[in-house]
Parts: structure tokens; sequence; C-alpha cells
């Protein structure tokens, strides 16, 4: 089924929705996370604000066939990535992160977790964390914040093609250790 410009034209808004959903929600959604490197909700929460409006927007526009209209909805969808780069790299300016080099850490610093009486397993994963190498912690913690290898790789001097093999393994090395211990 081709999307023409006179079909574009008859379907109500809610049915456009979900032609353009269907023809090319998974398309954009493998391009923002494979070449920009977008996590599942930001990937998704683009993906939406691209196809609403191209639904609003393309009675202005006349397309002639389908490569044109699909052409559109990916000019549409690789503005609303670059404007979303262009806000996160602002945001991540204003922050001003300082390298973990540049810090004095104290090797002898306990993790501070909050400690109660019948939860066992805080007690061993506090044993497994500080069992860690620094750079194992700020790398969990790091990646568990939602950030991303380039920017850990600049805190613990690994190379950032290796980040995400280390992370795999120390979750399975930490669940591993932990569900040894608990029972």
């Amino acid at each position: 089924m081709k999307i023409e410009n006179q079909s574009i034209r008859n379907k109500t808004k809610k049915d456009l929705l979900e032609v353009l959903y269907q023809r090319y929600g998974r398309k954009l959604y493998a391009y923002a996370t494979m070449s920009w490197k977008l996590d599942e909700d930001g990937a998704w929460d683009l993906i939406y604000k691209t196809l609403y409006k191209v639904v609003d927007s393309q009675q202005d526009y006349q397309f002639e066939h389908e490569k044109q209209f699909a052409a559109f909805v990916f000019k549409v969808f690789v503005n609303y990535l670059r404007n979303h780069y262009r806000d996160n790299k602002k945001l991540s300016e204003k922050l001003q992160l300082i390298r973990m080099e540049e810090q004095e850490f104290d090797q002898t610093a306990e993790i501070e977790v909050i400690e109660t009486k019948d939860n066992r397993h805080m007690e061993i994963l506090k044993e497994v964390l500080m069992d860690l190498e620094d750079w194992q912690r700020v790398l969990l913690l790091m990646r568990s914040e939602g950030h991303s290898y380039a920017e850990i790789a600049k805190f613990i001097n690994k190379p950032e093609e290796q980040l995400k093999v280390y992370y795999q393994r120390l979750k399975a090395t930490l669940s591993k250790k932990i569900n040894e211990q608990v029972r």
C-alpha cells in the first residue's frame, strides 16, 4: 500500500498516525538507537513528536510518491534528533563535570548505605561493592545514573570501547556474588 498525497489527505489524524507508526516507527527507532545512541525512552519520545508533527504539517506539502513522503518524515525526525543533541550538550556543559584525576579520593572511604537491622541483602551488597576497585564502583554508579560510556571513560581512564564489556561483567559478577552469599 503506497501513501499517496490523496490517501494522506483522506485519512483522519488518528488513522494517519497509525499508518505512520506502523510504517516508520521501527525504522526511526533503529536509527535513533544505533546511529545517535539514544536510550529507548528518548528515542520513542522523539519518534512520537515526529509523527505528530508530520500529521499536523503534511497537508502543507505535495508528495508525488512514497519516497518523497518518507524523506519528509526522516527529515523532520533528524531535526528533532539534532535539537535533542544540542539541548543535551548545553545541559552537560552547564554541569561541568570534574575529571576523576582532578579529585582527591580517600581510599579508605566507605560507601554509605542505609543500614537496617533486618536487611541482610544491603549488607551483602555493601561488602561486595567494597571488594571492587574504585573505577569499577564509578562505572557502576555512573552507568546506573544513565551516563554514556564516552562520559564515563573520561573519569576512569579505561578505553570507551571496553566499558560496555566491563559493565556487563561487573553486573554478572555482582549478581553471582550476592546470590552465593544470600543462599
